[in-house]
């Protein structure tokens, strides 16, 4: 399946990746295994960029898909189609 990647805030994943912006074409159908294929392909850079010490997804990362839809760290599960947009983007606070 192949779907649109965007980076924002994080120019560690996005130089594990080769850029910002991507067409990812990766086996699977959730963004859990669009997670899974970018640790699994570009290593051990990516893994540190997007996991924690435990392997789960970091939790200063957020993820949107399709810029409507936000995926909860607890349940990657979510399906993705053919030409969905997934942003995965720093965490930001302030106040």
């Amino acid at each position: 399946m192949k779907v649109q990647l965007r980076l924002m805030a994080l120019p560690a994943l996005a130089k594990a990746i080769g850029g910002r912006r991507l067409e990812i074409d990766f086996p699977g159908d959730t963004v859990a295994d669009l997670l899974d294929h970018l640790v699994e392909r570009h290593g051990r850079a990516a893994r540190e960029a997007l996991l924690d010490e435990e392997g789960n997804l970091d939790t200063i990362i957020q993820i949107l898909v399709n810029e409507e839809q936000w995926v909860v760290h607890d349940d990657l599960d979510v399906s993705l189609k053919e030409g969905d947009t997934v942003i995965l983007m720093l965490l930001v606070a302030g106040g």
